[in-house]
């Protein structure tokens, strides 16, 4: 949680009662309007109140579950012309190549170049990110419980968020 909360606001109370209820229309209205804060209004980001490395890994996992998806769909990978290449973009293209692998397993000239874009851009975090998940996507889809390899934040919040969507397919998939 977020360290700056403002002192009149007092600390959060416990989630789930009329007290955080009330606590939380008064954050929300303070985020949006001082802060301006776009997060206020998302759940996904907890209404604002992650700091920013929490939100980073929540817009991993974000764009991880809809590449995966869109790679399933058959869609097209997600390059974007003038965006400079920053780590999550590099997430997406290998989310899309998962989820590419579950529509078709032919390579195409789609598949081949996104390849070697990712080859060629790879660093150590990049590698730690790709390899969760891959490897998340498929213990999920095997139906093997969440076990990340690696304790660092942005490996780990890259392999839930695949195992996530493997396991939500192998769920859909099963025949009971």
């Amino acid at each position: 949680m977020r360290e700056d909360l403002p002192e009149w606001l007092g600390k959060p109370p416990r989630r789930g009662t009329d007290a955080w209820e009330a606590w939380l229309a008064k954050w929300r209205a303070y985020a949006r309007v001082e802060l301006k804060d776009a997060a206020a209004d998302d759940p996904e980001f907890d209404f604002g109140l992650l700091t920013m490395d929490e939100r980073w890994q929540v817009g991993l996992a974000v764009e991880i579950r809809k590449h995966i998806e869109q790679g399933r769909a058959g869609g097209p990978c997600p390059f974007l012309q003038n965006r400079s290449i920053s780590d999550v973009l590099h997430a997406s293209i290998v989310a899309w190549q998962v989820g590419r692998s579950v529509f078709s397993t032919e390579p195409n000239e789609r598949t081949l170049f996104a390849d070697q874009w990712v080859t060629k851009r790879l660093n150590p975090r990049r590698r730690r990110i790709a390899h969760g998940i891959r490897y998340g996507f498929l213990a999920g889809l095997g139906g093997e419980p969440a076990e990340p390899a690696w304790s660092s934040a942005d490996y780990i919040a890259a392999y839930e968020a695949a195992w996530n969507v493997g396991n939500a397919m192998a769920i859909d998939s099963d025949p009971r």
